[in-house]
């Protein structure tokens, strides 16, 4: 799979952070940091596989819609 653009994470970061606005049944400041936490942990990979994996991993959260219970 093709490298991720920079546009594209940015747009995966600014995708879960909207998701947790509207989030009703989990601590809404918890999963932004959450997120925020996770994104600046990552930001330092060097293994490309790694990134991706995390990436992949951004994503299936995203679309799962289970707002910070995995």
């Amino acid at each position: 799979m093709a490298p991720w653009s920079r546009e594209a994470v940015l747009g995966l970061y600014r995708a879960l952070l909207r998701q947790g606005r509207e989030l009703h049944y989990t601590d809404r400041d918890f999963y932004l940091a959450t997120i925020r936490r996770e994104f600046r942990k990552n930001k330092k990979l060097e293994d490309p596989e790694a990134r991706e994996r995390q990436l992949e991993k951004g994503l299936i959260f995203l679309h799962s819609k289970l707002g910070g219970i995995i």
